[in-house]
């Protein structure tokens, strides 16, 4: 006789829901991309790595980073934009910088800003490299080839670097790749509302770079092949109309988004200059300032600057068209030369061929540095093969990829090359690198498909050499590399023996260094350095021949310590205020400056005693410097303390009625200080440190900050200020 089974109902304990709850959140866990949060770790880490070794500091610059930062800094404050550079810029990564500066302000920390613009620009380069996976995997079918994109947009030094500047590359790179994403997504799904936020996205990117705007072309040419029916069989009666219609709407529909974005700023420009400035003027005056001679540049800027903001692009096309209509050739004038300087290790480059760092950390940086370049020759190679393969992602992407490689490659042909400029260039061949490399990967399978196919072969192996050859012919890089070595090691040892103390060993390094490489101007700053603190000043001024910023502050230190105050106060004035780092806090680590007791702060020479605070200026009763929140003072003392001596610090808190001081006398305890506005008065403050040994003074500030414009509405002063110093000295 069967037997039946039975079932007993077990009952639901809590238990029983604790171990399916567990269960159900270790399965989920489980199916986890784990490979990409690796990837996404990573990438934080070494971004945040980069932020805390980077000197740079757009505050003390004159270049786009420091117009941008001035832009954001007032809007923040003022609620004013205002184009008071020598063109019109785009506003939306200004904006976004003032977002953070107004966070800052608001909640009464703004010393923080910058830090929380350089993090907020860490979370959007993260969150690129997951949108890069999304975009490879879906292109390609291939979790491999979308894991493979992700770790270049995770490792490679340029994306590495991009958080810690202040430039609308960072912002613009993510904003297009999410605009190429939601296009993937409209093309697998056909929701509109895809196509739709896609061209939102685009117009937030042409608002932080104007060439975005281009795509609108590109996209219409995406859209125009996507799913058109080329065989005969496919196409019914009535099909052309149907398919002009669908894709007359679908670029309705992106065109309209993105001039949903764009057009209240092209609105802005034409109510303020009278004017159709669809973004901005900046493709208008380069075009003029590329075509002219660069022996000019200077002097045309400056005529630029002369004219109302809305004459300048129609000032500045008229000049373009007059030098074409006398050399229709110009704009293809050295482009052969310009091309081969497109294909090259960009970091071996900087590292070893350039004349200065220019405040970059590249030695700090030179072991992931150099790993990437390696990367981009390999992501490089395996992206160009791909995209003269047999297209498998669709004929639709491979044209819009193309075309806008091709786009990016002839303005940089024609104009200039920067470095930042051929960023989007590798990450678009790098994604096509990342699916020749998923396919290598796959082994024998795909290699056989690919054999088969003896053009592609014939292609594949063209492009191989072609590019190795262009690669390798401009650069001899074992030689420069050798050198580079030697010169680092060299500079190294150099600096160490500097702080050390150990001035004759530094000087017999850093002339090591400059014999691998003479022209190394860092090099001749650091050589100038350990001779000035031999008090060799004459051989230290014909050390440096170079020009960088530091070089700059360098020889002017050595004018104001051979007592030619004129040249010196002219000079340490321009550099501090456009070195693109706090020179002042460099030059309190490196110079040696002459000892004193007694110190004027402000008066344009008092660089290398000082740190944390603003510019000079000067007052109706002689020359100061705010302090901004912390600052330290330095005073290398000809001659030992004595028993009682006391430090007289001259202040005043400016406009409010007391500022309280947390003052640090080298090691001793701190003492606050209640100091008044108004008139200057004198502050003594014992020194309470070993008389018979102390010959180098630190002091150490800390006061409570204001933002002036934040108390008087008519004022446009944005800075995070104290409280006023001016002068120091020892009785």
């Amino acid at each position: 006789m069967k037997q039946e089974a039975t079932h007993k109902h077990i009952p639901a304990t809590p238990t029983n829901r604790w171990f399916d709850t567990v269960a159900q959140r270790t399965s989920t866990l489980a199916r986890l991309n784990w490979p990409l949060f690796l990837l996404i770790s990573i990438g934080i880490a070494l971004r945040l790595w980069m932020i805390a070794i980077s000197p740079l500091d757009p505050r003390f610059s004159n270049a786009d980073d420091g117009d941008y930062y001035q832009r954001a800094l007032r809007f923040a404050v003022t609620g004013q934009y205002i184009d008071d550079s020598w063109l019109i810029r785009p506003p939306l990564h200004v904006f976004f910088f003032a977002f953070w500066l107004w966070v800052a302000l608001t909640i009464g920390q703004p010393q923080i800003g910058i830090p929380l613009i350089l993090l907020a620009q860490t979370a959007v380069s993260v969150l690129a490299i997951p949108l890069g996976y999304a975009i490879a995997k879906r292109m390609f079918t291939s979790g491999r080839a979308g894991l493979l994109f992700a770790a270049f947009l995770a490792v490679w030094f340029p994306f590495l670097e991009q958080p810690t500047v202040l430039f609308s590359e960072l912002l613009y790179g993510f904003l297009f790749l999410l605009h190429f994403w939601l296009l993937l997504r409209f093309d697998a799904h056909n929701r509109w509302r895809d196509l739709a936020l896609s061209g939102l996205a685009l117009g937030a990117a042409a608002l932080t770079r104007s060439p975005a705007l281009y795509s609108l072309a590109f996209v219409t040419l995406w859209l125009l092949v996507r799913q058109f029916p080329f065989s005969t069989e496919a196409r019914t009666p009535g099909w052309f109309r149907t398919y002009l219609t669908s894709r007359t709407t679908a670029a309705a529909v992106i065109i309209g988004c993105c001039l949903i974005v764009v057009g209240p700023w092209t609105t802005r420009n034409y109510i303020l200059y009278g004017h159709i400035i669809p973004v901005d003027t900046l493709g208008q005056i380069n075009v003029w300032l590329d075509l002219d001679d660069v022996s000019d540049r200077s002097r045309n800027i400056e005529t630029l600057r002369a004219l109302p903001q809305a004459e300048r692009q129609s000032y500045a096309m008229a000049q373009a068209r007059e030098i074409l209509a006398e050399d229709p050739l110009r704009p293809f004038d050295g482009m052969w030369l310009t091309f081969q300087h497109i294909w090259k290790a960009q970091y071996v480059e900087d590292l070893y061929l350039k004349q200065s760092f220019f405040t970059r950390p590249l030695r700090e940086s030179a072991p992931i540095g150099l790993f990437g370049d390696g990367l981009w020759l390999v992501y490089t190679l395996a992206g160009l093969i791909g995209l003269a393969a047999p297209f498998r992602e669709g004929l639709h992407h491979r044209l819009f990829v193309m075309a806008w490689l091709g786009y990016s490659f002839f303005t940089v042909l024609v104009f200039h090359v920067e470095p930042r400029y051929l960023v989007p260039i590798w990450t678009l061949i790098a994604l096509y690198g990342s699916w020749m490399l998923a396919e290598a990967m796959r082994g024998r399978a795909a290699l056989q498909l690919w054999c088969a196919n003896k053009l592609h072969i014939g292609v594949a192996a063209a492009i191989t050499i072609a590019f190795l050859l262009l690669f390798f012919s401009y650069r001899d890089y074992p030689t420069i590399i050798a050198q580079g070595v030697a010169r680092e090691r060299a500079m190294v040892a150099g600096e160490a023996a500097y702080l050390n103390s150990d001035y004759v060993a530094a000087e017999q390094a850093y002339r090591e260094a400059l014999a691998a490489q003479p022209n190394f101007v860092d090099g001749q700053v650091a050589l100038a350095l350990a001779l000035t603190a031999q008090d060799r000043h004459a051989e230290a001024a014909t050390a440096i021949t170079g020009s960088s910023r530091q070089a700059d502050l360098v020889t002017a230190t050595i004018a104001r310590d051979t007592d030619d105050l004129a040249t010196a106060r002219e000079q340490l004035t321009l550099v501090e205020a456009i070195a693109g780092e706090d020179t002042q806090s460099w030059s309190l680590t490196w110079l040696r400056p002459p000892p004193i007791d007694t110190l004027t702060i402000g008066n344009g020479l008092d660089m290398g005693y000082i740190a944390g605070f603003s510019a000079a200026e000067t007052g109706g009763d002689g020359v100061f410097r705010w302090l901004e929140g912390d600052g330290k003072i330095m005073l290398p003392l000809p001659s030992p303390l004595e028993e009682n001596d006391i430090l007289v610090l001259r202040m005043s808190s400016g406009p409010l009625a007391e500022t309280p001081v947390d003052i640090r006398i080298g090691d001793s305890p701190m003492q606050r200080v209640i100091v008044r506005g108004g008139p200057w008065r004198n502050y003594h403050l014992p020194i309470n440190v070993d008389s018979g040994t102390t010959e180098r003074l630190e002091v150490s500030l800390h006061a409570p900050t204001f933002v002036p414009a934040l108390l008087n509405p008519s004022s446009h002063d944005a800075r995070t200020l104290s409280l006023m110093v001016s002068s120091v000295h020892v009785e």
